[in-house]
């Protein structure tokens, strides 16, 4: 009996720790079951009037012992569920509107604390949707790209598939393959990773061309990942609008029509990346689609992982003739194009799209060429009026990645592109906010300079000529002092060098005999612009030259102390520095190419001024300006021209312009003081815009104007607290501030001291301060009552902005 009960005891206690064991494992319920999931039917299937086809049904079954979560995929608003959460099994409900061509994925997933336990799909069909072929696809393949970015039209690493691929090509403007930002890995289904297309400065735009189709390949669906992001302030915006990336779509490549497309809400999932979505219906059959994505931000927008399959179709898009009737565009010559200019801007043809073949004469890599120019002539033309230039953001040649002797074609486009003789220059142009004109790059051609006399120029514009036997009126430097005056058989004409044409930096040219080579332009005048080296090889000087002085100026406060400047030189060999024109208080050393200039505190009344002369043996000389400012007497003003000097307080804001744009000397009333006042006209945004400015003389710690009518107004500097160097800049109760990210001439003034701020910075390549807002530099230009304006680059110009403050 005892042993009896003591078997009885020994079971009851196994019994206790196997249930204990088993409640330990389960999931997050009480219940003592293995968790489980059966969903029933997993394929619905409605037509367009919103009712389950025959055979099929509007519902389906959840058998479960847990709670579920059910959650329509990829956006697609269009399927409403009677429940989307509950506990145990359900009888879900599924409801459509009528018209709808598209398949939509349901899943139900039931969890616990630790993720997913298990899941199961349904898949919702409505309307006639066909199974899905892909056509084309492009992941951007994973080939290593660096800095310098390949373009679109250069990149060699593509992974092109589907059964219309083969023929497929890539063109754009401004954008390029990278592998840079926050990558797409899980940010939606097929997402490939490294590589994406990326949106640089505007305009920008990606093209896909000839992509194949078949006759019954009308009903499409178009998909693609994309992502925006901007630095806000110290945050990112990551909110992806679909305004700022458009797509087109087109049969011929030259006529496009937009396409309308959704995106899921990646963007606030997984930060960055969508998925887009376009579900469209071609009215007419064509044999080639062209893809074309724009983008109306610049530097913050990706693309990756495009797909262009058939699909339940939806969207009508009409694309004409298919490219099929090329009477659309109309072939137009360059001489034909000037024939028709007159001095108004006028609109090239309202009717139908012009096209022409020209060969790019502007010369990028040279560096001798202005922004949005495109100058383009005749192939082998050896007559004048064979060359125009286009104009406009979209067709700068750098942008378009074109090259001296590309072959291209230009598209205008009907009722945008225009036609003007402006001030005697043939030129093409069209609407900032307008796609006015389409550039595609066919091949490359020689360029044969058309030998002429400089009579010959204004005739000959946006050609690439050459003059024998020039001489220019004396030696210089290119791109300093420019333009030149050069002489051919008794005949004067101006040659023209930008200060910064890559090509023709420090480089010196000889007074000597020799053949010249550019493209003619024109600016008031017809000058010649040199594209390189080799079209001035004549005038190659082996003379030791001193090219530029860093900075060109110097300015002591009344304490004196010590500056450097540094002199650049070319061809010095065994020559050396030497200096003069300092004495008493102010004095120099040399050191190789760089000079020290001393200065001993000012004890007279007066501001000191000399002029350093700095010569090179067997070569020229340069003159530096050196002053002194006088000690404060406790009137008068002060000259502020240094970040170290400036603090926050009141002062008078100026310019410095020795000459006008009439070459008139300003001296001694050459400091333009700032009334207060912006010349925009409208709202700020849509003009341009500088600050009004009066002259003054400053001598003696006064400053005076030259007209007793026109007087400057004191402004204030205000901190901006945290931030060092960065001021607000007021006037009365108002903020000065560029209005237009990365555009000059947008200044204004506004109520609120919001995105008003000015980081303030000596001038890199002159003297005086500059000031950056909204990535625009406030810098002194040469403009009659305009001496102060907002410029895109800080080297814009020599001279930047100085302070007058009361002693």
């Amino acid at each position: 009996m005892r042993n009896l009960n003591f078997l009885k005891l020994f079971y009851g206690l196994m019994l206790v720790m196997v249930s204990t064991a088993f409640v330990s494992c389960v999931d997050d319920n009480d219940d003592t079951e293995a968790p489980y999931l059966e969903v029933s039917p997993t394929t619905l299937i409605f037509g367009l009037d919103g009712q389950p086809a025959s055979g099929s049904q509007a519902s389906f079954d959840i058998s479960t012992n847990r709670s579920w979560k059910a959650t329509v995929k990829d956006d697609k608003s269009w399927v409403t569920l009677s429940k989307y959460e509950g506990e145990g099994s359900a009888t879900i409900q599924v409801s459509i509107p009528e018209n709808i061509n598209d398949e939509a994925s349901v899943v139900i997933e039931i969890s616990n604390k630790v993720g997913v336990l298990m899941s199961e799909t349904v898949k919702i069909t409505s309307g006639s949707v066909e199974p899905t072929e892909v056509i084309y696809n492009e992941t951007v393949g994973d080939k290593t790209v660096s800095s310098p970015y390949p373009y679109v039209d250069s990149y060699d690493g593509w992974n092109k598939s589907g059964i219309g691929s083969a023929n497929v090509t890539y063109s754009g403007a401004s954008a390029s393959v990278r592998a840079s930002g926050l990558a797409n890995s899980g940010a939606y289904e097929g997402a490939s990773g490294p590589n994406v297309v990326f949106f640089g400065s505007l305009p920008a735009y990606f093209q896909i061309n000839k992509i194949a189709l078949t006759g019954a390949q009308t009903n499409l669906k178009l998909t693609f990942g994309a992502s925006y992001s901007i630095k806000v302030g110290d945050d990112y915006d990551n909110t992806f609008d679909i305004s700022k990336l458009t797509v087109s779509l087109s049969a011929d490549g030259t006529n496009w029509v937009p396409l309308t497309y959704t995106k899921n809400n990646g963007d606030s999932e997984k930060p960055y990346w969508v998925l887009a979505t376009a579900n469209f219906t071609l009215k007419k059959a064509v044999s080639e689609l062209y893809i074309k994505y724009t983008a109306l931000a610049a530097s913050s927008i990706r693309l990756d992982d495009i797909t262009l399959a058939t699909g339940a179709g939806g969207t009508e898009i009409d694309l004409g003739n298919g490219g099929g009737d090329p009477s659309e565009a109309t072939a137009i010559t360059i001489p034909e194009l000037i024939s028709k200019m007159t001095t108004e801007q006028t609109i090239l043809d309202n009717n139908a799209d012009r096209y022409l073949t020209a060969i790019v004469q502007s010369d990028v890599e040279g560096g001798n060429y202005t922004n949005n120019n495109l100058v383009v002539a005749t192939e082998n033309a050896t007559t004048a009026g064979n060359g125009i230039m286009l104009y406009g953001s979209q067709v700068d040649p750098k942008e378009l990645g074109l090259k001296k002797g590309d072959k291209i074609k230009v598209t205008l486009h009907k009722g945008k592109a225009q036609i003007v003789n402006y001030q005697g220059v043939y030129e093409v142009t069209g609407a900032k906010t307008e796609e006015w004109a389409t550039v595609e790059k066919e091949g490359t051609a020689t360029i044969t300079p058309i030998e002429i006399t400089p009579n010959d120029l204004i005739n000959y514009q946006s050609m690439t000529v050459k003059i024998k036997k020039a001489t220019p009126q004396a030696a210089g430097i290119w791109g300093v002092n420019s333009p030149y005056t050069f002489t051919s058989g008794g005949q004067e004409f101006a040659v023209f060098c930008k200060s910064d044409a890559a090509a023709f930096m420090d480089q010196p040219f000889a007074a000597v005999e020799s053949d010249i080579t550019g493209i003619v332009t024109y600016k008031e005048v017809p000058q010649l612009a040199p594209r390189n080296m080799e079209d001035v090889a004549g005038f190659a000087s082996t003379t030791p030259t001193i090219t530029s002085a860093t900075p060109t100026s110097l300015s002591f406060p009344a304490t004196g102390g010590s500056k450097d400047i540094e002199i650049g030189v070319v061809n010095m060999g065994s020559n050396t520095l030497s200096h003069g024109g300092l004495s008493g208080i102010l004095s120099a050393t040399i050191n190789g190419t760089k000079v020290t200039v001393n200065a001993e505190a000012n004890t007279t009344t007066k501001e000191i001024e000399q002029t350093l002369k700095v010569s090179l043996t067997n070569g020229n000389s340069i003159d530096i300006p050196i002053t002194v400012a006088a000690p404060s007497t406790g009137g008068g003003y002060s000259l502020i021209s240094t970040l170290e000097e400036l603090t926050a307080g009141k002062y008078f804001m100026a310019g410095y312009v020795e000459l006008n744009n009439d070459k008139v000397d300003l001296t001694p009333y050459n400091y333009q003081l700032w009334t207060g006042e912006v010349s925009y006209t409208g709202s700020g945004t849509s003009s341009n815009s500088d600050l009004v400015t009066v002259s003054y003389q400053f001598k003696d710690n006064e400053i005076t104007p030259q007209e007793a009518s026109k007087t400057g107004t004191e402004m204030e500097l205000v901190a901006v607290t945290g931030k060092p160097n960065t001021y607000y800049i007021k006037v009365g109760d108002k903020y000065l501030y560029n209005s237009v990210a990365t555009t000059n001439r947008r200044l204004y003034l506004k109520d609120t001291a919001e995105d008003a701020e000015w980081v303030f910075m000596d001038k890199s390549n002159g003297t005086g301060v500059t000031a950056s807002n909204n990535n625009t530099y406030l810098i002194t230009a040469s403009a009659t009552y305009n001496y102060i304006r907002s410029y895109k680059t800080e080297t814009q110009t020599k001279t930047g902005i100085f302070f007058f403050k009361k002693n």
